[in-house]
């Protein structure tokens, strides 16, 4: 499946027409930045210059070799691979050192690359025009460590070098036919997304080669760590870093190669920040989000407007309204009996929410906005009344299905409210004024900062997005209703009424007569609920994928 950002795997295919897996080797050459006795250096570096993990019981460059490309065909099924001197600094040595140590390894094994890390400053003539010779025989890749391309932050991270010294060393390699592959640090504490974008405008500007991002890990025994034991800072979760990146990679050409999404430290050495999504969790997540907003590398760069996602199946059901065939899950987005009529019957009628707008405003949070028939139909109850108004948070992941939705649905005014939520993440008319949170639903409730008198909650299929019915999202949304409120469910499903009573809500089942309408209504407990048979799902940390959510209960329910 395409993916929306290139990636580095895609280009190597093009290139050399098959992956070439990383070997990580130390040549113990040094940093410039750090004084004989190895101390000293960047703030966030650790003492051994980042060494790779599979390598570090070997005792010579052999065994380092040996280890890691037993590794990589072990793990990855590799059968091609590209040298990279990743600890340190690959260059940091005089000139006839660096040509021993360069020949031993390439004849230790056919590499079909090398990639070199480096810094801006530790690239003299010497040196380049050895690589460049070395180019002619073995593609010859520099990973330049940039980190940042402002100055105070280059200072207070003690680089040793400035932001003009990248500027040139990148122009250096370039006119010397080197492709250049520059490393980013997002999230350093004195830094904002306009400072990462900056740099990143910066390097595009400069025609780099491709891009390594590294979200700022804190590592024992670094400078950093002390400095965070002191004044500690913020650091980046799963979902802040991914919405950077999703910033991040828009305005960069698509023609650009990421070559790493994420840093990637051993638990026992890492400080902060403690994530539960390893890294292909965390990429599967970047991807899904991306798509379900429409959005890929470079379309901001480009200005290019993406093309609808491939539009879904539309069903017409039985009281007139549309929905869609969900591909993915083989099921309608709604019960058969009507969108309309479950909107009508269950979340307005069940929520009591005319008598309420009779009395006093309203706040609803709207959870699976989808295409939004509940929010419209709370909208007309408000409208209609003209007493108060009524404010909706909608929370929507799949953006693309406010767009595909607005082309179905025959009503101007819904077809109003789902391009402005779309287009602009706002819809204002009267009494009703409804904004939208495009964003996975655990972490958009992390955005909501007061109590709604009404929830609506719609997980679709709760097999599918146990994610919204796990005991933990159920007790922060306990947290988010206010105690006269109701929250209402589209599902009951004994795992859904048992994760209720395990959140502490009160719950009483709905069964809409004559349709294939059921649910769930949900209120503050005022009494100790009796418990229920059954597993709930379960997601301790918020960022667990539905799949594991959903495997992790199939272990609960064997054991």
């Amino acid at each position: 499946m395409h993916l929306p950002f290139s990636t580095y795997k895609n280009y190597m295919l093009k290139h050399y027409g098959e992956a070439l897996y990383s070997i990580p080797v130390d040549l113990n050459f040094g940093c410039p930045n750090r004084d004989v006795n190895g101390r000293g250096g960047c703030t966030f570096c650790p003492e051994d210059g980042a060494r790779a993990a599979q390598t570090k019981d070997a005792k010579s460059l052999e065994e380092q070799i040996e280890y890691a490309i037993a590794f990589a065909r072990k793990r990855y099924h590799a059968k091609a691979f590209a040298l990279y001197i990743q600890a340190y600094t690959g260059t940091f040595s005089s000139l006839k050192k660096q040509q021993k140590v360069y020949e031993k390894l390439l004849t230790i094994y056919p590499f079909k690359a090398i990639h070199i890390g480096t810094r801006p400053d530790c690239l003299s003539e010497e040196t380049l025009d050895y690589l460049q010779e070395l180019n002619k025989t073995v593609d010859v890749c520099i990973e330049l460590g940039i980190q940042s391309m402002h100055d105070a932050t280059l200072e207070w991270i003690h680089r040793g070098h400035n932001a003009h010294a990248s500027q040139e060393a990148i122009k250096r390699l370039h006119a010397r036919n080197f492709k250049v592959y520059a490393h980013l640090i997002v999230g350093f504490p004195n830094e904002t997304l306009t400072h990462w974008q900056e740099s990143v405008d910066a390097l595009v500007q400069l025609g780099i080669d491709g891009l390594k991002f590294h979200n700022l890990h804190i590592i024992q025994q670094t400078v950093l760590a002390q400095h965070y034991a002191t004044t500690p800072f913020h650091t980046l979760s799963e979902y802040e870093y991914a919405e950077v990146l999703i910033h991040l990679l828009r305005r960069i050409p698509a023609t650009i190669p990421i070559l790493r999404l994420a840093t990637d430290t051993p638990r026992k050495d890492l400080i902060a920040p403690h994530w539960h999504m390893d890294k292909n969790s965390f990429s599967a997540y970047l991807v899904k989000t991306m798509r379900l907003r429409g959005v890929a590398q470079g379309d901001l760069y480009e200005l290019k407007k993406l093309k609808n996602n491939e539009m879904r199946q539309k069903i017409l059901l039985k009281d007139g309204s549309t929905t869609f065939f969900n591909s993915e899950y083989s099921d309608y987005y709604h019960p058969k009996s009507g969108a309309l009529v479950q909107a009508r019957q269950l979340f307005i009628l069940k929520s009591s929410l005319i008598k309420r707008l009779e009395k006093s405003n309203i706040r609803l949070l709207d959870i699976g906005f989808g295409m939004g028939y509940n929010s419209f139909a709370a909208s007309h109850e408000a409208r209609t009344l003209e007493h108060y108004t009524l404010h909706i948070s909608a929370i929507e992941h799949d953006l693309m299905l406010l767009a595909q939705s607005a082309q179905v649905i025959s009503d101007p005014l819904h077809v109003k409210m789902l391009k402005n939520l779309y287009e602009k993440g706002i819809f204002h008319e009267a009494k009703v004024k409804i904004e939208l949170l495009n964003a996975d639903a655990r972490y958009a409730i992390t955005f909501l900062d007061e109590q709604f008198d009404i929830i609506f909650l719609d997980p679709f299929l709760e097999s599918n997005n146990p994610s919204l019915i796990s005991v933990d999202f159920l007790k922060k949304l306990y947290c988010l209703l206010k105690p006269e409120g109701v929250l209402i469910c589209s599902t009951s499903f004994r795992s859904v009424y048992v994760a209720f009573l395990e959140a502490g809500f009160c719950v009483e089942e709905v069964i809409i007569e004559k349709t294939d309408i059921v649910g769930l209504v949900a209120k503050h407990s005022m009494k100790k609920e009796e418990k229920m048979e059954g597993v709930a799902y379960r997601d301790p940390y918020g960022v667990w994928s539905d799949k594991e959510i959903a495997r992790h209960r199939e272990r609960l329910v064997k054991n």
